[in-house]
């Protein structure tokens, strides 16, 4: 009977699903991460057509090593997020291999951590929660500015995107409700090339949102913008694209949300640049080095900073859907059937 290595339990859901398939199912045993030695042990079995794979674990990297590993019957690699910064697609499409991922289930679930961060930023929550654990509410004198922060009803607000598309629209939808109606916001995002029809493009992105929505360049993007949320995919492009250079085009005001991929902002030029006061605040869900974050960070101990564990799509039927597009994607492609979410590059 062919065979789907599974590296970790995606829960009873989607487990029923693979078991109801024609495949006899490998899971690890244990409920932590695979080890490297069980994923490659067990990739390397000829009867192996599939296999599902984590985000975010060293051991389920879809490097060369582990292509080498696979064995002849492997069709399909498909791995329980939507980012596939871990998997070389283009080695694995050579020996044949189709790359399966989890677009789409999950723009709703990090659109609401996006705004989330905003607004913690904004209104200095992570700050007055430590103010409280610390007990130094008490000792702190009130005035009429104290723990004030920037508002999003702004008059004049630029709203910035670095990356335009599934969840980087749902989180304008949300953060245009808390904007100013009689003076709203204006949006400006980056995409990865300008098109011959941008200008028809953005009519249509106006006319959707109901607000003036402009393609532009990166420098016009730090310099305008008052909120930037950073959710474009992480490519050898876009790594350190928000660097010390784009910090520091960007206002003393401006306000950076990463819900994207930690190495798209440069960490140590953001810690410099939030402890200067190049810029108000930032909130990340993701952070360059995670799970390997600890209380002596720079820009964990930075007052201007909310870090939070990359919690963008933990919400439960958020993980259940991603989860059932994961093993299916993995059901069909060992099949030789198209993938309902194939990663093509």
């Amino acid at each position: 009977m062919p065979k789907i290595v599974v590296t970790r339990n995606v829960g009873e859901d989607a487990m029923a699903i693979l078991s109801s398939s024609p495949f006899e199912i490998i899971v690890n045993p244990d409920d932590a991460p695979a080890s490297r030695e069980w994923i490659l042990d067990n990739i390397s079995d000829p009867e192996v057509a599939g296999v599902c794979v984590m985000h975010g674990q060293p051991g389920d990297k879809v490097d060369e090593e582990f292509l080498e590993r696979c064995g002849e019957g492997v069709k399909v690699v498909s791995t329980f997020s939507v980012g596939y910064d871990h998997i070389n697609v283009k080695a694995a499409n050579a020996k044949g291999i189709k790359i399966g991922h989890t677009p789409g289930v999950l723009s709703d679930s990090v659109a609401d951590i996006c705004v989330m961060l905003t607004l913690m930023t904004m209104r200095r929550v992570e700050e007055g929660i430590q103010l409280i654990k610390s007990g130094g509410w008490p000792t702190l004198p009130w005035a009429p500015f104290v723990m004030c922060g920037p508002s999003i009803s702004s008059p004049n607000l630029t709203l910035g995107f670095l990356g335009f598309g599934r969840i980087s629209q749902q989180t304008l939808k949300r953060l245009l409700v808390f904007t100013s109606k009689s003076h709203p916001p204006k949006v400006v995002y980056l995409s990865s090339r300008g098109r011959p029809n941008q200008a028809e493009i953005d009519a249509d992105w106006t006319k959707e949102f109901g607000v003036s929505v402009e393609r532009k360049e990166k420098d016009e993007i730090a310099t305008e913008s008052d909120i930037l949320v950073v959710l474009c995919n992480q490519t050898p492009e876009t790594v350190n694209l928000v660097d010390k250079a784009f910090l520091g085009k960007m206002k003393k005001t401006a306000v950076l949300v990463n819900g994207a991929r930690g190495p798209i902002v440069n960490s140590e030029d953001l810690a410099v640049a939030l402890n200067a006061g190049q810029i108000f605040g930032a909130g990340l869900d993701v952070i360059t080095g995670e799970p390997n974050i600890g209380p002596d960070h720079p820009l964990v101990k930075a007052k201007n900073c909310v870090v939070i564990p990359h919690m963008g799509s933990a919400d439960i039927d958020t993980r259940k859907k991603m989860a059932e597009l994961c093993v299916r994607n993995a059901i069909n492609g060992a099949k030789g059937e198209a993938l309902l979410a194939e990663v093509k590059i």
